[in-house]
């Protein structure tokens, strides 16, 4: 293991040269982030209200730290905003109401040694690691239609703003086929083990489709993509605001 993490950092500084080192160091924020956030959970306190919290510098240290151009960062960091928002309130009351939350029956061998009494609201925990989850694809793909809409304006800046805005749905477009697929890849490699085990005992397709740690997983994957898709019109909307803002203020000039 320490043999692939100095293979890691020597690889990354040779890529990025000096600027892996600023990247190492959001790895490392962000590192000791997360295990704040399971420290802070497990010591008893609110998993809503501690998730936004470090979820909040998170997307901070992932887009300021990464990003150079303050303007494709500032969008960026506002749409990821608005999405962990809208997650937020989708993922709530479907997580309730899905109960698919804690563990499954395939946990109950290696569990019976141990008291299940953790003292955690697993729906919130649930909420929690989807939000976690959704992160690095949201900012990700926020970054990446934000700085490619910003230099399709640096070089045509007579578009106008509708035109950016079309463009902003032409460039999410073919980043949303490599986004979901990567969701849709991470679901299968997590889920492996399960689906053979699910054969070797020869799960009924009813049980299968309610299995509570399949559909947590399916929760997760669809969730995620949902908020992958509602990125490409929320940044091209901020970019398309931006840019009618310039336009207006370059008339009454």
């Amino acid at each position: 293991m320490l043999f692939l993490l100095g293979a890691f950092i020597v690889l990354l500084l040779i890529v990025a040269g000096s600027r892996g080192f600023s990247l190492l160091f959001g790895l490392a924020i962000n590192l000791i982030s997360i295990v704040a956030l399971l420290i802070l959970i497990a010591d008893g306190f609110n998993v809503l209200i501690t998730t936004s919290i470090i979820s909040l510098i998170i997307l901070i240290v992932a887009i300021y730290m990464n990003v150079e151009n303050a303007n494709t960062a500032n969008i960026a960091f506002k749409t990821s905003l608005l999405i962990v928002v809208i997650i937020l309130l989708i993922t709530i009351p479907l997580e309730f109401w899905a109960s698919a939350q804690g563990m499954g029956v395939e946990d109950q061998e290696e569990l019976e040694a141990f008291s299940l009494a953790a003292g955690v609201s697993f729906p919130q925990l649930a909420v929690a690691i989807i939000v976690v989850n959704s992160l690095g694809v949201i900012s990700e793909t926020s970054v990446a239609i934000s700085s490619g809409l910003n230099e399709i304006i640096l070089n045509k800046p007579s578009l106008t703003p509708k035109e950016v805005f079309a463009d902003g749905f032409s460039v999410g477009n073919k980043i949303l086929s490599t986004q979901t697929n990567t969701l849709l890849f991470n679901f299968f490699a997590s889920t492996f083990p399960l689906f053979f085990l699910m054969n070797s005992l020869n799960y009924k397709f009813t049980d299968i489709i309610n299995d509570k740690l399949l559909v947590a997983e399916i929760l997760t994957m669809l969730i995620c993509a949902m908020g992958v898709i509602l990125t490409v019109p929320i940044t091209s909307y901020f970019v398309y605001n931006k840019a009618l803002k310039k336009s207006a203020n370059s008339i009454n000039k």
